[in-house]
C-alpha cells in the first residue's frame, strides 16, 4: 500500500508539475505569436520585439492570453488523461445526474458560495487591507484592456480546464491510493497552490474541496464544470447587481443573497453527506 501511494504521489505531482511548465510554453507561444502578429502588421522585427516587450511589462490582454492558452493545452493533456482512465465510467445515466435537487443544489451551491466567499473577503479586506495588496493586484488584471480575454478565461476555459485537471486527472489518481476524503484534499491543496496567492489560495482549497465533494457524490465531472461556471460568473454579475441604486432592488438582492448562501450551505451538507454514503458503501464492498 505504502509503494501504491508513493507511486500515486509522484505521477500526480508529474502532471501538476506539467501543467506548471504549460504555463510557460505558452508564455512562449504568446511571446512568439505576438511578435508574428506585429510583423505582419507591417512592423521591424526590433519595433515589434519592442511592443511585446511593453505588453510582457503586466498589461492585461497578454497575461490574459498567457492564462488562456495555458488552459487550452492543459484542457487537451488532462482530458485525456481523464477519458482514458481506465476506471471511467462509459455509460452514464444523466437523468440520475442532473435529478431536480442535484441541480437545485449545484447551483445553490455556486452561486450562494460566491455571495459567502465575497461577504468574507470583503470584511477581511476591511479588517486587514495590506493583506489584500497582491491579491488586488491580480484581480485588476480582470477589469482593464484584458476584459473580453479575461470573461472567455474565466468563465469558460479556465473552469473546464481546472476541473479536468483537479477533480478529473488529480483526484482520480490520487483516489488510487488514497480514502475519498484525502484524495480529495490533496487535490484540493495543489489546487490552492496552482492559484499563487494566499488570498485565492485559502479560498480555492474550500472551493476545490466542495468540488471534489460534487463531483464523488454525483458521479460526474459536468457538475463539478457547471458549479465552478455558475461561481466564477457570479463574481462578475454580483458587482453589477449591488451597484443599483434603487432601494427596493437593493433589498430584494439582499434577500435573494441571504436565501442563496443558505441554499449553499444546505447543499454543501447535502453532498457532503452522499459523499460519507459512498464512502461507507465502497468501504463494506472492498471488505467483502
Amino acid at each position: 500500500m505504502n509503494k501504491l501511494r508513493v507511486n500515486v504521489c509522484i505521477k500526480s505531482l508529474l502532471i501538476f508539475g506539467g501543467i506548471i511548465l504549460m504555463q510557460m510554453v505558452a508564455y512562449m507561444l504568446c511571446f512568439a505569436g505576438y511578435i508574428i502578429v506585429f510583423a505582419a502588421g507591417g512592423d521591424e522585427y526590433v519595433t515589434a520585439l519592442q511592443k511585446v516587450a511593453n505588453l510582457m511589462n503586466g498589461d492585461s490582454s497578454f497575461l490574459m492570453s498567457v492564462s488562456a492558452v495555458s488552459a487550452s493545452l492543459s484542457l487537451i493533456w488532462c482530458g485525456i488523461l481523464y477519458y482514458k482512465s481506465s476506471w471511467r465510467v462509459r455509460n452514464m445515466d444523466y437523468k440520475k445526474v442532473f435529478t431536480g435537487k442535484n441541480i437545485l443544489f449545484i447551483i445553490g451551491t455556486a452561486i450562494g458560495g460566491c455571495i459567502i466567499v465575497t461577504v468574507i473577503l470583503s470584511a477581511i479586506s476591511a479588517a486587514f487591507p495590506s493583506l489584500f495588496e497582491d491579491y488586488s493586484e491580480l484581480m485588476s488584471h480582470f477589469d482593464t484592456s484584458g476584459f473580453g480575454i479575461s470573461i472567455i478565461y474565466v468563465l469558460l476555459i479556465g473552469p473546464i480546464s481546472e476541473e479536468f485537471i483537479f477533480r478529473g486527472a488529480l483526484f482520480d489518481r490520487f483516489h488510487l491510493g488514497f480514502t475519498f476524503w484525502l484524495a480529495n484534499a490533496l487535490q484540493a491543496f495543489l489546487f490552492a497552490v496552482y492559484h499563487m496567492n494566499i488570498i485565492q489560495g485559502i479560498y480555492a482549497f474550500c472551493l476545490g474541496f466542495i468540488l471534489g465533494m460534487i463531483v464523488y457524490s454525483t458521479g460526474s465531472i459536468l457538475c463539478s464544470i457547471i458549479t465552478h461556471i455558475l461561481f466564477n460568473s457570479t463574481t462578475y454579475i454580483l458587482p453589477i447587481i449591488l451597484g443599483t441604486k434603487v432601494l427596493a432592488i437593493r433589498v430584494i438582492v439582499i434577500i435573494i443573497m441571504v436565501i442563496m448562501a443558505l441554499l449553499a450551505l444546505i447543499g454543501i451538507r447535502y453532498f457532503g453527506k452522499i459523499s460519507k454514503e459512498k464512502v461507507e458503501s465502497d468501504e463494506k464492498l472492498y471488505i467483502n
